[in-house]
């Protein structure tokens, strides 16, 4: 089938987040539409993967922290050469610019996405007045220019009620789509090469190891982790916790380990690209999220047919729930570190936890599925008529 139509995506950078890499794998497996990526900002690492796979990619690289104008006067002429179709904007800043570009050509089709629950109480708490005061900015920016937006994509309907509540966008404006995973990426991986990792991070057989996959930030909630991991040591001593990931509370979660010892327990690896060995390696997968947009890394380790800890909070639980993890109230340290106990000392007995994820995330989140219903949705919007 040939690519006869053309979106163009918009978004702040290709450097590996979870939206980032979630619409970078989306986009490959379009059959219709032909995909064009620009980012605003430094920040490439999926630039070679989606040149590989035959997408342009446009590097505004502005420099200044927002540079909006900058970047609407970059993008009119990208605009001019490739004319797409639509527009489909990820994350904040791209959303704004993408609502100034709408005002020079009005009649483009615009396409927002909400991937992160972004206006609730927890993102304000423990925050300085200044921050607050610069959340509460943004808020009202992307309010006030919402209505620009002819139609939005939701990763989970938690986040579609929760967003489209905060920034008064009718309900019907928005469809529901999930995250894709691509389950080939994450079954019947080398040996050698699951070895050769276990061994570059210098990891001894025979070790539990437990893993997490998110960036650190406030939450993700890996905090909770090191603070459940010695109660887990005192039954497991050889347990082990890696934790894939980068962001502001890297220093935090260093320093907290250490304040506990947990030195010779915990390894941050930052970001990588073999997230699905380092799944693979690891006997049990936690995920303690306080709030999320959808969970990519919950569905990888779903496809991965990996026990899974979880908290309760409503993102994850439209991934998994008791026939496919073992879930537990958020924020609750001890029933985290129970449920982690339990899931060592029943390792055996409760694989078909594992099984029951991989099937209920083939069937919700398979790539190709996932990419027809975008593709479904851009032509609706762009033909002004209501999905199916």
């Amino acid at each position: 089938m040939s690519k006869d139509k053309k979106v163009l995506f918009l978004i702040d950078t290709i450097q590996g987040s979870g939206a980032e890499r979630s619409l970078v794998e989306i986009a490959k497996y379009f059959k219709s539409y032909c995909p064009v990526f620009v980012h605003i900002y430094k920040g490439d690492m999926l630039k070679p993967e989606l040149e590989r796979s035959g997408i342009s990619v446009y590097s505004l690289n502005i420099e200044k922290k927002y540079g909006f104008k900058d970047a609407v006067d970059q993008l009119i002429p990208i605009y001019n050469k490739e004319k797409p179709d639509l527009i489909h904007a990820t994350l904040y800043k791209a959303d704004m610019v993408a609502r100034k570009l709408k005002s020079k050509f009005p009649h483009i089709p615009l396409i927002g996405s909400f991937v992160n629950n972004s206006y609730t109480p927890l993102r304000y708490k423990n925050q300085s007045i200044a921050m607050r005061l610069k959340l509460w900015l943004a808020y009202q920016m992307d309010k006030r220019s919402a209505n620009k937006v002819d139609f939005f994509i939701s990763n989970s309907d938690t986040i579609k009620r929760s967003e489209g509540r905060a920034l008064s966008v009718p309900q019907s404006k928005i469809e529901v789509i999930y995250r894709g995973r691509d389950l080939l990426r994450y079954i019947n991986l080398d040996e050698s090469a699951l070895k050769n990792v276990k061994t570059s991070l210098g990891i001894d057989e025979g070790k539990n190891i437990l893993i997490n996959v998110s960036r650190l930030i406030q939450r993700k909630a890996q905090l909770d982790i090191i603070n459940a991991l010695p109660a887990v040591l005192k039954i497991f001593p050889d347990t082990i916790l890696l934790i894939a990931g980068h962001g502001e509370y890297k220093t935090i979660i260093e320093d907290r380990a250490a304040a506990l010892n947990l030195q010779n327990h915990v390894k941050l690896l930052g970001r990588r690209q073999d997230i699905p060995e380092l799944i693979a390696l690891s006997k049990i997968f936690v995920y303690p999220s306080y709030a999320e947009g959808l969970p990519g890394a919950l569905i990888e380790a779903m496809m991965s047919s990996k026990l899974i800890v979880a908290s309760d909070i409503g993102e994850n639980l439209e991934c998994v729930d008791e026939n496919s993890a073992l879930v537990f109230r958020k924020g609750q340290i001890d029933e985290l570190a129970e449920r982690i106990i339990y899931a060592l000392k029943n390792f055996s007995k409760l694989q078909n936890l594992g099984e029951n994820a991989r099937m209920q995330a083939q069937e919700k989140f398979e790539i190709q599925n996932i990419a027809n219903k975008y593709e479904k949705l851009y032509d609706a919007v762009k033909e002004n008529r209501r999905l199916e």
